[in-house]
């Protein structure tokens, strides 16, 4: 297909799909004047203050999620700062119905549904929801639509919470980066032509954007927890087995677990509650598991007043410190400082026999993934047939020489992963238990602030794979900002005893408690009125379609899955932009 010829099939479809959805635009349209009155904030809104403008008549459900939507159209497109975000694959087009169900409940019973009541949520595009595709970050799924919800997304929508949408991440999970077939690159919230972090980054960049208030994501290692940091809010990795892991596309299920993202420990002690409260009878990881419906007296009796925190030094003879790096060490030493002020004593320790090795960490995805694809009509039969698809980031050959070194289920190499992780998790809770240490503490990224595509998160988070090679909980906070323009966010994280997340979040809550406000990341639409804002989700969801496949047949089709320069991006971007406004001026003036 030649490119004139290409681009004439793409302003036909989004004119085609914009004139398809018109009433739903105008309806929108029309709400955009009624939910911008509201006094109501959503800029660093809490669970707690929303609930609070609610019951204060301030704001409604359906006012609110109305005014999350529009933030979206606004600002995650936005060119002005160099790079778009393009945090979402696709918006959830029954939120605004979803919310007013939930505000028919309220106005008749006076009472919230539960505790994430009309609470927006972005979910990673691994995990299933019936109201938009799962494609995990690759066009190789494009238009596999799950029958139901994973079971952690019924548990989010049991507490009252809305997925305002599926969030971008890398391709299957895999990478650091934000780099994806399915919607192209991730921006980071500070600086968009920076590395947003992964493999959950869509969901981070949410939760920093004030596009939603809670993301999830799924980390093997670290996944979850560095792309938080990078975006400067807070996470948590749980214990191995305590989230189900049904309705998830099972890329590492033996290590793999889903985590909670959020700008507040309050807010991710909540979301964390609502998905671990009960076990899961199709995931028999999750049973035997003791669990809690509450973290609320972990934030009551937060303190860090006669704590012990084990600074681990090396691990596995691999130094996670970098003593020669002034910049990097005076951060910790301000972290440390801040903890010793709170009354912890902090010691050192180093993890000799801690086994890092994750070349079985796979085994038994195929079969897993196999059985995933067979329980709904998706656009692919098996892992094969992914990479036999012509659309994954890998290529044909790589992804096929992948599948061939993955270990079969209950073999030898997975017994081996399953026995690794019970020998470190023994081991390190040993070392604590003998030293009366309550949690470890290592940096995130080495201490250095998220870079366009450096891979010093490695030092930290995969190379020495504490958390993620035995099962530990761990959470990540921000150890502080970089004295650029912007500020960037630097982390660091606490690891806790086996299923011991309460504590965990009892000492991030007294750690955090007293910080100064995050700084914003200042998000910027320009002078001029962007082409999204007053688009119906569905064509929203039509364009990011569009453009994720063009960026993918310009900068990943067999490129060796390499990844996307963001002022190339930008400019990319910005042609698909004009496109995209030229046909919906069309579209209206055929309407009118």
């Amino acid at each position: 297909m030649n490119h004139s010829k290409g681009s004439k099939i793409f302003n036909q479809g989004i004119r085609l799909a914009l004139a398809l959805s018109m009433t739903c635009l105008m309806a929108e349209k029309s709400m955009g004047n009624q939910f911008g009155s509201q006094k109501f904030g959503i800029k660093e809104s809490t669970i707690e203050s929303i609930h609070d403008a609610f019951k204060e008549r301030e704001i409604d459900c359906e006012q609110l999620i109305q005014r999350y939507l529009y933030r979206i159209k606004k600002y995650n497109f936005s060119l002005e700062r160099g790079a778009p975000l393009n945090a979402f694959v696709a918006l959830n087009p029954n939120a605004v119905r979803q919310a007013k169900a939930l505000d028919r409940h309220f106005k008749q019973s006076n009472k919230l549904i539960g505790p994430l009541h009309c609470i927006p949520i972005a979910v990673k595009d691994n995990i299933d929801t019936v109201d938009t595709p799962s494609t995990s970050g690759s066009l190789a799924l494009l238009g596999s639509q799950p029958i139901s919800n994973a079971f952690l997304v019924n548990k989010l929508r049991a507490a009252g919470g809305i997925i305002i949408g599926k969030a971008a991440m890398d391709e299957f999970a895999s990478g650091g980066e934000g780099i994806s077939g399915r919607s192209g690159r991730i921006g980071n919230a500070y600086d968009p032509n920076q590395n947003s972090g992964g493999s959950s980054g869509g969901s981070a960049v949410a939760v920093s954007a004030n596009f939603a208030v809670l993301g999830i994501g799924t980390d093997n290692s670290g996944s979850v927890r560095v792309p938080a940091v990078f975006n400067g809010v807070y996470a948590i990795r749980p214990s191995t087995g305590l989230i189900s892991h049904s309705g998830i596309l099972p890329r590492g299920n033996l290590d793999g677990v889903a985590g909670v993202m959020a700008r507040s420990i309050p807010d991710l002690a909540l979301g964390l509650a609502a998905i671990a409260s009960t076990s899961d009878p199709d995931d028999h990881f999750t049973k035997q598991v003791p669990r809690t419906d509450s973290y609320a007296n972990n934030l009551k009796t937060a303190s860090l007043d006669g704590m012990r925190i084990g600074v681990i030094r090396s691990v596995a003879g691999n130094e996670v410190f970098d003593a020669t790096d002034k910049t990097s060490m005076a951060l910790f030493n301000q972290v440390k400082a801040r903890l010793e002020r709170k009354g912890a004593s902090l010691v050192e320790i180093n993890l000799p026999l801690f086994d890092t090795n994750r070349d079985n960490n796979m085994a038994g995805e195929a079969e897993d993934i196999d059985q995933y694809l067979g329980s709904f009509a998706s656009t692919r039969r098996s892992l094969q047939d992914i990479c036999l698809s012509g659309r994954t980031r890998l290529g044909e050959k790589a992804c096929i020489g992948y599948m061939e070194s993955i270990a079969p289920k209950y073999s030898d190499r997975y017994d081996s992963a399953l026995k690794t992780f019970e020998k470190n998790r023994n081991y390190v809770e040993g070392l604590m238990r003998e030293d009366g240490i309550d949690a470890l503490l290592m940096p995130l990224s080495s201490w250095q602030p998220p870079s366009y595509y450096d891979d010093m998160y490695r030092t930290a988070t995969t190379e020495s794979p504490v958390a993620s090679n035995s099962g530990l909980p761990a959470i990540a906070l921000i150890a502080g900002w970089t004295s650029a323009t912007p500020a960037m966010p630097i982390g660091f994280e606490l690891i806790g005893f086996q299923y011991g997340e309460g504590d965990l979040i009892g000492l991030a809550q007294a750690y955090s408690s007293g910080l100064p406000d995050r700084p914003l990341p200042e998000l910027n639409a320009g002078n001029n009125d962007s082409p999204f804002e007053d688009v119906c989700v569905q064509g929203i969801n039509y364009f990011i379609t569009q453009a994720g496949w063009h960026s993918y047949k310009q900068f990943l089709k067999d490129a060796n899955g390499q990844n996307i320069d963001p002022v190339a991006y930008q400019r990319f971007f910005e042609k698909q932009t004009q496109k995209f406004a030229q046909a919906n001026q069309q579209s209206v003036q055929a309407c009118e």
